[in-house]
């Protein structure tokens, strides 16, 4: 396994995250990629935002919205902390890990017994 930042995020593939952005929003979603950018890729996503309004008192209120399927870029990214564990059910959303198999399509193979 790598060294760095992308060995330690790999853990929380699936995981509910908190993600701080540099506008102060704050995204909540199920982490699902990432690359050396820190760009992040998430699901299930919501945003939540404080809107301040500004009368004789002075009033704060969050707003939330839900989003879907989400793709933060790295330089936006000012925090990010581990909301839950994955969910417990396997809904099939990512392939195991590990080296990929390399299975001919079967275009231009001459079929076996042909030959």
């Amino acid at each position: 396994m790598t060294n760095g930042k992308g060995s330690k995020l790999l853990r929380y593939v699936e995981h509910r995250i908190r993600v701080t952005l540099h506008d102060n929003r704050t995204i909540i979603g199920t982490f699902l990629a990432f690359d050396k950018h820190l760009n992040l890729v998430l699901v299930d996503t919501e945003e939540f935002r404080s809107i301040k309004t500004k009368s004789a008192v002075i009033e704060e209120r969050e707003e939330k919205r839900s989003l879907g399927l989400v793709i933060l870029r790295g330089e936006n990214v000012v925090s990010i902390a581990v909301e839950g564990p994955p969910p417990p059910e396997k809904r099939g959303r990512m392939a195991p890990g590990g080296p990929g198999v390399s299975v001919g399509a079967g275009r231009g193979m001459m079929p076996p017994g042909a030959a």
